[in-house]
């Protein structure tokens, strides 16, 4: 196959891939007393009985050594007037919960002004490519703000955010 026939090719499977219709979701967890939040947009469903969500994580993510550490995690799904939680996830830094309202429970930590919260006990991981599945068993959940849409989003390639 030609490089130019290539490169069609991953421009075409990207943009199929970028319509599979994602949320956004702040993925949080605790190592020790530190408090760890990512942006995510990769969560689904994977269990009825027992509940359960799988969530995608790059192992090179602060989060991704805290979840396996503390077995551990919740998910805060997002709606469009969540931009000040997006912002403040983007990137890891030790302030990152500075100026977010959240309060921690037994399960995990939860946005105050994130649609729902899911909390869940690590179940097992995937080792599949860049990013890591993550399954965990949800314990309890939340859903907060019954007025808010959760987001959805779609990318223009599925080889990038």
């Amino acid at each position: 196959m030609s490089e130019q026939a290539e490169l069609i090719n991953k421009d075409a499977i990207g943009a199929a891939i970028g319509r599979i219709p994602s949320g956004v979701f702040i993925i949080t967890a605790k190592k020790g007393d530190q408090k760890i939040g990512m942006m995510g947009s990769w969560v689904a469903q994977a269990g009825f009985e027992p509940p359960c969500v799988s969530v995608a994580v790059h192992p090179d993510r602060e989060i991704y050594g805290a979840i396996l550490e503390s077995g551990a995690f919740s998910v805060n799904v997002l709606s469009n007037e969540n931009m000040n939680l997006m912002k403040a996830f983007s990137r890891y830094s030790l302030d990152q919960f500075n100026e977010i309202e959240y309060e921690e429970t037994q399960y995990g930590i939860a946005l105050k002004e994130a649609v729902a919260v899911i909390h869940c006990k690590l179940k097992c991981k995937c080792e599949t490519a860049d990013h890591h599945l993550l399954i965990g068993e949800v314990l309890d959940g939340t859903y907060l703000n019954h007025e808010a849409a959760p987001m959805v989003h779609l990318r223009k390639s599925g080889f990038n955010y």
